[in-house]
C-alpha cells in the first residue's frame, strides 16, 4: 500500500492561500499552485476535485468561525437582558468596534480571501449573505428596545440592514487595506465618533 506524503498537504494549502491572495480565485491556475508548492497536479487531484474545492479548504476555518459568531449571537435572547445590558449593546461604538476588530483580525488571512479574492466561487457573495443573517439578529435586539419604549420605532429591518452593512465595512476595511495596530486603534475611535447609535435609533437613557 502506498504511503500518503502528509508533508504535501500544508505546502499545498499554503501555496494555494498565497496564490489566491495575490491573483484572486479567477486569476489562479492550478499549475501556479503546483509550481509554488513543488508538487504535481496529480497531488492536488488526489486531494481535491478542483480549484474551487481547494479554495473552500483554504477558507474552511474562517467560514466556520464566522458561522460560529452567528450561532453564538443566536443563543442570547435580547428579551431576557436588562435594560442596561440591552442599551449597552448599542451605545459604546468605539468599544464594540475594538472588540469586533480583535475578533476579525484573528481571522485576517481567511477573511481577506473571502472579501477580496472569492469572485467565481460559491463565496463571491459571502459577506452579503452573512450580513443578512446578522441583521436579523440585530433587528431582534432593536425590537426588544422598541418593545420596552427604550428606542424610537422609526428604523425598519431594511434600513437597519443598510446601516449594519455600512458599519461592517468599517470593521473590515482595515483588514482589506492592511492597516497596522496603531492605525486600527485610531480607526476604532473614528468609527465611534461617526456612529452615534443612540441618536440614530433614538435610544432613551
Amino acid at each position: 500500500m502506498a504511503v500518503r506524503d502528509t508533508s504535501i498537504d500544508p505546502r499545498l494549502l499554503e501555496s494555494a492561500r498565497k496564490q489566491f491572495r495575490e491573483k484572486g480565485f479567477l486569476g489562479v491556475q492550478l499549475s501556479d499552485i503546483c509550481k509554488d508548492a513543488g508538487i504535481t497536479t496529480g497531488a492536488i487531484y488526489n486531494r481535491y476535485k478542483g480549484k474551487e474545492e481547494l479554495f473552500e479548504a483554504v477558507v474552511k476555518d474562517t467560514v466556520e468561525s464566522m458561522n460560529n459568531i452567528l450561532e453564538e449571537a443566536k443563543t442570547v435572547d435580547p428579551n431576557k437582558l436588562s435594560d442596561e445590558e440591552l442599551i449597552g449593546v448599542w451605545v459604546d461604538t468605539e468599544k464594540n468596534t475594538k472588540l469586533w476588530n480583535r475578533r476579525l483580525m484573528d481571522m485576517k488571512d481567511g477573511l481577506e480571501l473571502l472579501l477580496k479574492c472569492s469572485e467565481g466561487t460559491q463565496y463571491s457573495r459571502y459577506q452579503e449573505h452573512w450580513l443578512d443573517k446578522m441583521s436579523d439578529i440585530d433587528y431582534d435586539y432593536l425590537k426588544a428596545l422598541q418593545k420596552r419604549k427604550l428606542a424610537d420605532e422609526k428604523i425598519s429591518r431594511k434600513e437597519l440592514h443598510v446601516i449594519v452593512t455600512a458599519l461592517w465595512q468599517l470593521y473590515t476595511e482595515p483588514i482589506i487595506h492592511g492597516m497596522s495596530d496603531k492605525e486600527i486603534e485610531h480607526h476604532c475611535k473614528v468609527v465611534g465618533d461617526l456612529f452615534d447609535w443612540q441618536k440614530a435609533i433614538g435610544i432613551k437613557v
